[in-house]
């Protein structure tokens, strides 16, 4: 089926989104491509093991730091599993287009949650009992392992706009959980914190002073919250923005990480922060930060995980490459490249969409090259599976033939909710632009 358009706006820095229409990891200096039988999705670490999420609902692991990869559950035209992740070392969980599957035995055996709804963006839980949804309608509350749910209140408004937007969510033990809200479906938008002590009995909104939102994470049964925070703002002139990571037991109390660097955070998950394709610094609370080397070749996105000596990222293909690890931040050289924000899914309870509606679109908003610079437009054809997984992107116009390569390789990684017309679902191409800002390099 070919679609003359394509119904979907995002808005990333002001730059706007029209639609219109296994291999072993050889050493540190090279990216290798992980072959298995379904396409990977997301990714999450936990206690030293690598575990994908993906279309067919696979799941696989790594205990070796992304070499060698065991599927441990699929199902054969299944619906694609969007995020991933791990109350212990025991229960895995893993939501998307089908609801919510769990493993109470390290992944050997799989069960489906029964929710009240058939998409589920993410999920957090603290135990096996207590945990969060969220889902196109609400976010929903569970105490009771999933027998019954309950909405969670997240009427929030004040002169930014109303707070719609669920950036993430997170829950480091059965009492404490955290959702941050948005007034937009990136980081950079006003953001609001809400958090439970007790397991989700009350909630209440809470503030962090002069931070802009970057990432939310649980490590070792706390918050890890990153992003950037306006300092010396008494001073003549003002203040200027620095890097952030804080954490806290139950998110109104924070702790300042020491400063790692004068770099700002491109990325950061519960394993630490990317600074760009190519070096990260690993979370620790105090001490002499360890930082990462890999690679420089644009194969990292914003869903990513280190793991025993090894850095695994998911884009249009799971790849894996080996870390080196350092006492001080590795360069930022010709080949590194920042790496993408991803987008949020859209505003709860936002009306039905009449055309396409993605649900993992993300891409460079600003490009470097050699010998451009202003807005880029480019035009794109997208092929689309049942499944809402884009199969092939290819490139119609583009002021320069690699700065269209380079969005079509992004939309190669895109998900959309499966086209569905007169109850069946069909493939899909569809035609459309991207407008981004070029800059030339220095």
């Amino acid at each position: 089926m070919r679609l003359r358009s394509f119904d979907v706006l995002i808005w990333l820095l002001g730059v706007a989104l029209y639609v219109l229409g296994s291999s072993p990891v050889a050493d540190a200096s090279q990216w290798a491509t992980i072959s298995l039988p379904s396409r990977a999705v997301n990714i999450a670490e936990n206690h030293g093991v690598l575990w994908v999420c993906g279309t067919d609902e696979l799941v696989a692991n790594s205990s070796d730091g992304g070499k060698t990869w065991k599927v441990v559950h699929s199902l054969a035209g299944g619906g694609v599993l969007l995020s991933i992740g791990l109350a212990n070392e025991q229960f895995i969980y893993a939501a998307g287009t089908t609801g919510v599957i769990v493993s109470k035995d390290g992944g050997a055996t799989w069960s489906r949650l029964t929710v009240p709804a058939n998409v589920v963006y993410r999920a957090a839980f603290g135990d096996a009992q207590h945990g969060l949804i969220h889902t196109p309608h609400a976010v929903y509350l569970t105490s009771d392992g999933g027998l019954s749910w309950s909405p969670v209140s997240l009427n929030f408004s004040d002169e930014q706009g109303a707070y719609s937007f669920v950036l993430a969510l997170a829950a480091s033990d059965s009492n404490h959980m955290m959702i941050v809200l948005s007034v937009g479906n990136a980081p950079y938008f006003s953001c609001k914190f809400v958090v439970t002590s007790d397991a989700g009995t009350t909630w209440k909104p809470t503030s962090i002073p002069n931070v802009n939102f970057g990432s939310l994470a649980i490590r070792d049964s706390e918050y890890w919250l990153t992003g950037s925070e306006v300092i010396e703002k008494d001073k003549p002139g003002g203040g200027y923005g620095v890097a952030l990571a804080i954490y806290s037991k139950d998110g109104e109390t924070w702790t300042h990480v020491p400063r790692w660097s004068q770099k700002e955070f491109s990325s950061c998950n519960a394993d630490g922060c990317l600074y760009w394709d190519g070096g990260g610094v690993a979370f620790s609370h105090e001490g002499i930060p360890i930082y990462w080397k890999f690679p420089a070749e644009k194969a990292v996105t914003a869903k990513w995980a280190v793991a025993n000596d090894g850095i695994c990222s998911v884009g249009a293909e799971l790849k894996c490459a080996g870390i080196t690890t350092s006492s001080s931040l590795p360069g930022y050289d010709a080949t590194s490249s920042p790496i993408p924000v991803d987008t949020a899914p859209p505003r709860l309870d936002a009306p039905p969409s009449q055309g396409l509606q993605c649900l993992l679109c993300s891409f460079e908003t600003v490009i470097v090259t050699q010998d451009y610079k202003g807005i880029a437009e480019v035009d794109l054809t997208l092929h689309i599976g049942v499944n809402g997984v884009v199969t092939d992107a290819s490139v119609n116009s583009a002021p320069r033939p690699e700065i269209g390569e380079r969005l079509a390789a992004a939309a190669r990684g895109w998900i959309f909710l499966p086209y569905e017309k007169d109850g069946t679902v069909h493939p899909v191409v569809t035609h459309f632009k991207i407008r981004v800002q070029a800059v030339k390099s220095k």
